[in-house]
């Protein structure tokens, strides 16, 4: 069986440096990357949003209809809560912006959930 220790550098004659050679995998990583993926692509895809309402975007044009019809269920939750924001020519949607903040304490509440049931204890 081989070792998962190397010698990394020679220090003189009789020391030497070890590190491990491979990087330890809990069972628990998998999932939490997966939820942060997630997670983080519903945040790009609700900053995109964000910044295609406040710039006027025309919905008319496919990429904007496309980025409006996925966003607009990932919004629904938290639309009329406030109104919109109109800043000179630009709109600021604070529903896109709520949903960015709830889905993000989602995410983390259950990563942490998650990392606190796990037995390595993450």
């Amino acid at each position: 069986m081989h070792s998962p220790w190397v010698a990394v550098q020679a220090v003189g004659m009789q020391e030497v440096v070890y590190k491990q050679s491979y990087v330890t995998y809990s069972p628990v990583e998998f999932p939490l990357r997966v939820i942060t993926f997630v997670v983080s692509a519903i945040e790009f895809l609700l900053a995109l949003r964000l910044i295609l309402v406040a710039l006027g975007a025309n919905s008319s044009a496919q990429f904007v209809a496309w980025i409006y019809s996925v966003t607009g269920s990932l919004i629904a939750p938290f639309s009329g809560a406030f109104p919109n924001l109109s800043l000179g020519g630009f709109v600021l949607e604070l529903s896109t912006l709520f949903a960015m903040i709830g889905y993000a304490l989602i995410g983390w509440v259950v990563i942490r959930l998650i990392s606190a049931v796990s037995p390595s204890g993450r």
